[in-house]
């Protein structure tokens, strides 16, 4: 789901990502021009040194948790409104990462690891950031501490919050020290 939040200056998209390579990722699809099949995939994401350089190349974000599913918010704001944590997901909050960086030519996604390539398919979700670089923070959110975050069924509320939310936001200047590190989030407190 895409939704302009405030005023139309900052945006988000929310979807469930899942991944059975061990990591979801935001990434540039310009960075991996190169990467058009299965063998041309291996040899650009396969080692983690060779993530860790799209890392530090900006056009990749490690969101690195293992196998699993998780549902995402995406939320990307501008120079004029910084994307930020609504009051309940910063009540809700367990530990954020220190900012990476990402370039942005009009369009990210949002996948597993196994779903990067030069042409994203359906099963990446669709980030629309304007040209440009962030500071992307990935927040780690405890939906489950709120008291209706279930439905009867166990499964989540229509009402819950994700799991994570990540922001978008035109870095400062002087720009951060990014992350350089494919352990996306501090070990919890």
């Amino acid at each position: 789901m895409v939704s302009d939040v405030q005023g139309g200056r900052m945006f988000e998209v929310t979807g469930p990502v899942m991944t059975d390579a061990g990591m979801q990722v935001l990434w540039n699809p310009e960075g991996f021009a190169s990467v058009v099949d299965d063998d041309s995939w291996e040899g650009s994401l396969l080692k983690d040194d060779d993530i860790l350089q799209h890392v530090l190349a900006g056009v990749l974000v490690p969101i690195n948790l293992g196998d699993s599913a998780f549902q995402f918010v995406v939320r990307v704001g501008d120079s004029q409104q910084a994307a930020d944590l609504t009051t309940r997901e910063r009540a809700c909050l367990v530990v954020a990462s220190e900012p990476y960086l990402i370039t942005s030519a009009g369009s990210l996604y949002l996948s597993g690891l196994e779903d990067v390539s030069a042409i994203p398919d359906e099963r990446a979700l669709h980030v629309a950031a304007p040209a440009g670089r962030y500071a992307v923070t990935v927040n780690l959110i405890d939906w489950e501490s709120e008291a209706d975050s279930r439905a009867l069924t166990g499964d989540p509320s229509p009402c819950a919050l994700p799991d994570f939310v990540l922001l978008l936001t035109a870095p400062t200047w002087p720009e951060p020290a990014f992350r350089h590190s494919l352990q996306t989030l501090p070990p919890p407190p």
